[in-house]
Formats: C-alpha cells, structure tokens, sequence
C-alpha cells in the first residue's frame, strides 16, 4: 500500500471516528458551565389561600392574574419601609422590561393590614395572618409563572439588576403570557 492511500485511509477513518470521541469527550470531561438563576428555583405549585379578599374587600382569588407573570411581594402585617423598597423594586423591574412590561404584572399579598394606597397599577390582596406561616420571611418577593404557580424567590435584600436578568430570561424563552 502506498504512503498517499495509508494517508487516505487514516483520514476517512478519522471522519467517523472523531464524532465518537467528541461526543465522549463532551459527556466525560468537559463540563459546561452551571448558568445558575439569581432567585432561587422553587417547586412549582399553586398557592391556595383560605379567605383571601381585594383591596376592596371582596373576596378574590390569585387566579385572577393567571395568564400574566406576576412579582408577587409577600409582607406579614404592615408595609412598612422594607415593604415599600421590594414594590418600588418590583415596580421598576416590571418597567424596565419595555415592550414586554405588559406580560408582567405586581401584586402585593399582606397578612390582616391595610393596602398601600399611593402604588399605581399594583394589585393588592388581604389574607388572614394564619395564611402565610408557611412563608418564610416577613417580607419577600416572588415571581409567579402565567399558570399561577410560584416558581422563584428573591433574596431579601434583592439587587434589581440581577432580578431584571432573570425575568428578562424568562420572558424571552416563554410562549405564555
């Protein structure tokens, strides 16, 4: 066999090895890089609550903002001033989203205490206290998906740029809502 033909061969058997070895070396060795979310990933369920009314005094249900993602900001008791900077926070995520800021929508869900009135645009839900012992901390944001089930917390002290990324991401790869 000639030194150009050996040449040939070895080529041609390179072509149909070297998918196999790329395919292993990509399962066994490499490891990509972890795109990690900002707010932690929860289970995704549906919040039930028993005795939940408007801002009116009606009684109401979350469902009524399924089809749209939701920044829901979880307070036990008053709005006092961390309240107010997760709504503000909130309130300027969803504007920062531009043309998609229509597909997100703010809610504000309290323990037995009166609304903050001077919030444009922000539904505000009443529970009674008993409701939300099963939520961690006395005040928290939520991202809750178009099928009503809360999908991600943010951390107490947020960073807004960070919580922006994430909806953003969200947005870009949702059909719904």
């Amino acid at each position: 066999m000639r030194p150009a033909d050996r040449i040939q061969l070895l080529l041609l058997l390179s072509l149909f090895v070297a998918p196999a070895l790329a395919a292993w070396f990509a399962h066994q060795v490499w490891q990509p890089s972890v795109s990690a979310s900002y707010g932690e990933l929860l289970p995704p369920t549906v919040p039930q609550f028993a005795g939940i009314t408007d801002g009116n005094g009606h009684s109401a249900n979350l469902l009524t903002l399924q089809g749209r993602w939701v920044l829901l900001t979880v307070v036990k008791g008053e709005c006092g001033a961390p309240c107010r900077v997760h709504l503000d926070l909130a309130r300027q995520v969803r504007l920062a989203q531009g043309r998609d800021r229509e597909r997100v929508v703010q809610a504000l869900l309290q323990a037995d205490a009166v609304a903050p009135a001077d919030v444009a645009g922000l539904f505000c839900y009443r529970v009674p206290g008993a409701a939300l012992d099963a939520w961690p901390d006395t005040v928290r944001t939520y991202l809750v998906d178009p099928r009503g089930r809360v999908m991600l917390r943010f951390p107490v002290a947020a960073d807004g740029q960070r919580m922006l990324s994430d909806l953003r991401r969200l947005l870009k790869a949702s059909r719904i809502g």
